[in-house]
């Protein structure tokens, strides 16, 4: 904000800013109070947009236009001077910044998003523009601009969150992918909406089941399959998907009376392990149907026990004086109850 430019020489009373002028334009109060001194009546009674295109001047040196003339021209044939390369519709959006000045950054990045084309199509139509839309803005990726992401309102910890996952998923699976995953979650109405289908799109499908499972053990081999499980046992097999489709986990269904979903996991020593079964509501598997179920798994070769890791564990216990070992009963009791 260079004043001396304008060959203004501001006495130590004229440069004191007001309380309403340091409250409406911020770091520009000195500037603005060495140009317009107190009371300031000129700048205090501008429109807010003529303002904030004063505060533009000010940011950029006070170059191309003088002092008297900063008031009076109209905004449009001001715009040109002030700024090398004015995006094109920065007028009407001065109008809509609010009555307080802005940031030197922040009018920064609102020149910046006005030169892209999506973001600048989501200002024009915004009925007002707050520091924080920018900002958002300037966060999220150009094709989350463009599939109208940022009309959520996300808060800034949200749009890096979601250009995060539009990221992995173009270095995943390629910039078609992310494109197609960016268009859809564009459909989102809500930013629980939005979550949800990222998330699905991370989540990527689920591997062939480890065991092609029988007639008293089927396996839910889909993302929609363990949702539509989930509904029916009313417990957290959605949230499983993710285990799922890394492969660290895999999912079955004891069809009964009673159902009962079983869920078998990798372990480094044993292979597949059994590591919980549970009726609907997550409620206990009564003991017959518990020996069926360990009977079957037992059948395809996966392991009943303890995992490496109790393993591991129980060995270091055993080093102390006393130390009881917990029985494989005692911890198939855990697992189906």
């Amino acid at each position: 904000m260079n004043i001396q430019t304008l060959g203004w020489s501001p006495t130590k009373t004229s440069a004191e800013p007001s309380p309403l002028l340091r409250h409406l334009t911020g770091d520009f109060a000195p500037a603005l109070a060495a140009l317009w001194p107190a009371p300031h009546e000129a700048i205090l009674t501008a429109p807010a947009a003529r303002r904030h295109l004063v505060c533009l001047w000010l940011d950029r040196g006070c170059a191309g236009v003088e002092r008297n003339l900063i008031l009076a021209l109209p905004v449009r044939r001001l715009l040109p001077r002030i700024l090398v390369a004015p995006p094109a519709g920065l007028a009407p959006v001065l109008a809509k910044l609010g009555e307080v000045a802005w940031s030197a950054a922040d009018y920064s990045l609102l020149l910046d998003r006005l030169a892209e084309p999506e973001a600048a199509k989501v200002l024009r139509h915004a009925e007002g523009i707050t520091p924080a839309q920018v900002r958002r803005l300037s966060l999220l990726p150009p094709a989350l601009v463009a599939a109208r992401v940022g009309r959520l309102a996300l808060d800034e910890d949200r749009a890096v969150l979601i250009g995060d996952a539009f990221a992995a998923i173009r270095q995943a699976q390629g910039e078609a992918a992310a494109e197609e995953a960016a268009a859809r979650w564009g459909q989102a109405r809500s930013i629980k909406a939005l979550f949800q289908a990222a998330k699905a799109d991370i989540e990527g499908p689920v591997p062939p089941p480890p065991y092609p499972g029988s007639e008293r053990l089927r396996p839910l081999a889909t993302k929609q399959a363990l949702h539509e499980a989930a509904a029916r046992f009313r417990n957290c097999l959605g949230d499983m998907v993710p285990y799922a489709s890394e492969g660290a986990s895999a999912y079955y269904e004891w069809p009964g009376p009673p159902a009962v979903a079983v869920e078998i996991t990798r372990d480094r020593i044993f292979g597949w392990r059994l590591a919980q079964a549970k009726l609907a509501r997550n409620h206990a598997v009564p003991a017959v149907v518990r020996d069926e179920i360990v009977a079957e798994l037992r059948d395809w070769g996966v392991h009943c026990g303890r995992s490496a890791w109790d393993l591991s564990g129980s060995l270091h216990r055993a080093r102390s004086a006393r130390y009881n070992l917990e029985r494989v009963d005692a911890w198939l009791e855990e697992v189906f109850d």
